[in-house]
């Protein structure tokens, strides 16, 4: 029987690609195109706009993105990346030609207003292209080409290896706070080929198993099958991140454990996803599927 939880409904989502150790085909395409090919590219400056003559160019400035915390931003709140094959000593770009286009490198003038960003972090690299490329503690910062919008921040995990600045120039994600002592945290993440799937408290995703019931809701997978699919544990504060609160509930399982239930089916994790964004359970035995955040299978919304 589903029972009551206290729920703390946040609605936001953060978003995460695939894994390099992802082995899914569908995300082939998300680490390929991670990956420096060739051709010339161009650059976006963090002032989209030039500057009026003998004006301040307003460079820099941060935002809260919601589950990825504080994040720093062009002054059109365009978000900034960092990327994992590029060396912070000395200051070393490895996203040169066709990776570039994907990812054009940010620059800064030296008049640019900081807000949020401390100054003596800012430097810059001389790239191969001879573009000066704005560094952030030594890290090469670039833009995403399919951020659409300020506050986009869809270039996150893309590849495994592309991830959103945090001021300091360290990655954003590892500033994720984790669930608190006697708390259960469900988000909804952006995970390629997906699109939103629900995840735990680090970004671990979920699943269901077709085996089990909804109504009702009774968990099949126990033993050694608990064992390869530990079950999410629903303390009995649940907090819900851009996911539907009167979705989330629980259920004892036969051990006398609780288990949590997104609109009524048991959620699982696998211990085959090492990584966060990894979806390595997904059609296991024809029976595990990553859950949705409205609890259906998230392969049954990739569009046709």
């Amino acid at each position: 029987m589903v029972g009551a939880v206290a729920l703390g409904a946040v609605l936001l989502s953060a978003a995460c690609g695939a894994s390099p150790a992802t082995t899914n085909a569908a995300n082939a395409k998300d680490l390929a195109e991670a990956q420096p090919a060739a051709a010339p590219t161009g650059t976006i400056a963090i002032d989209d706009a030039a500057p009026a003559a003998g004006a301040q160019n307003a460079g820099l400035k941060t935002m809260d993105a919601g589950t990825l915390g504080t994040v720093v931003t062009n002054a059109q709140g365009m978000a900034l990346y960092r990327f994992d094959k590029d060396k912070s000593q000395p200051p070393t770009t490895a996203c040169v030609d066709a990776c570039a286009k994907t990812w054009p490198p940010a620059t800064i003038t030296d008049d640019a207003a900081l807000e949020g960003v401390d100054k003596s972090l800012i430097g810059t690299l001389d790239r191969p292209d001879g573009i000066k490329q704005l560094t952030i503690a030594n890290w090469p910062m670039y833009m995403y080409s399919k951020d659409a919008k300020a506050g986009d921040t869809t270039g996150e995990a893309v590849g495994g290896t592309w991830w959103t600045a945090a001021p300091n120039g360290t990655r954003a994600k590892d500033k994720i706070k984790p669930a608190a002592p006697g708390q259960t945290i469900i988000r909804a993440m952006d995970v390629k080929p997906f699109g939103k799937i629900a995840t735990d408290d680090k970004g671990f995703t979920l699943y269901r198993f077709d085996k089990d019931t909804v109504n009702p809701s009774v968990s099949n997978c126990n033993g050694d099958c608990a064992k390869t699919w530990p079950p999410i544990k629903a303390e009995d504060n649940i907090v819900a991140e851009g996911i539907d609160k009167s979705l989330v509930g629980s259920i004892t399982r036969a051990d006398g454990t609780k288990q949590l239930t997104l609109n009524g089916w048991p959620m699982y994790k696998y211990i085959k996803d090492t990584k966060v964004c990894q979806t390595n359970g997904e059609g296991v035995g024809g029976t595990w599927f990553v859950a949705a955040p409205d609890g259906k299978k998230a392969k049954d919304k990739v569009a046709k």
